[in-house]
């Protein structure tokens, strides 16, 4: 099996998925060169995104890798960089991590991350703490948010773009983006379970249809003595 860091092996179209805690994973992010000692060579310049080269923040160490044979539904929370190759729908929330979209990689999902960089195609919101970076080729349809916005010269991009001033304008942002991050096939994380309204209305019917108890009944009550004369003590 190809080794996840040779850059060899990516450049030549190594479609192997690897999927947790690939260390400096070329992702476009820079910073985020093979670790491992290579020579270096028109293979290893193109393993990272010219276009996005010098653009974002160094990455945080650890990458996780979303094979271009993967594909995820549902809602995709983590806690270290992402770089997606293959195909992501749902929801997207990483708050405080980068996520890199390869060329092949395709999202339809809404997006909170510290930063973007979009190779790659991506229908959907998205919300960053700094940095939307569309590539010359990516292809975006969505609304987005970020205190910077950049669109590389060939990239398409259909949609609105809100670029924050203050850190009170983005927390604004940040509260009123929450309800789009919760994936429709799966409830909120502080919802309580409701009850079936038809499920309460079988349990009245069924409460409304149950005979009452028999009450216990002295003889000169009960109707079935009616008119009878009691007997001498």
């Amino acid at each position: 099996m190809a080794n996840p860091l040779d850059p060899k092996g990516a450049a030549d179209g190594d479609n192997k998925s690897y999927t947790s805690g690939v260390t400096n994973y070329s992702t476009g992010l820079p910073g985020a060169a093979a670790s491992a000692p290579v020579s270096a060579s028109a293979n290893t310049a193109n393993t990272a995104s010219d276009s996005s080269a010098n653009k974002a923040p160094a990455n945080h160490g650890d990458v996780s890798v979303v094979g271009k044979k993967i594909s995820i539904r549902g809602e995709l929370v983590g806690s270290e960089d992402l770089h997606i190759e293959g195909s992501v729908e749902g929801t997207i929330r990483m708050s405080g991590q980068n996520l890199s979209i390869g060329r092949e990689g395709k999202v339809n999902a809404n997006v909170h991350v510290q930063n973007i960089v979009i190779d790659g195609s991506l229908t959907g919101d998205v919300l960053a703490e700094e940095l939307i970076n569309i590539c010359s080729t990516a292809v975006v349809k969505g609304n987005l948010i970020a205190p910077r916005i950049q669109l590389d010269d060939g990239g398409k991009f259909r949609g609105s773009m809100d670029m924050v001033d203050t850190n009170e304008e983005l927390k604004e942002r940040r509260s009123g983006f929450q309800d789009k991050l919760v994936h429709p096939h799966l409830p909120s994380s502080d919802t309580k379970p409701v009850e079936s309204k038809s499920n309460a209305r079988v349990e009245k019917n069924a409460a409304k249809n149950t005979p009452d108890k028999p009450q216990d009944k002295t003889p000169e009550h009960n109707p079935a003595n009616a008119g009878k004369v009691p007997p001498k003590g």
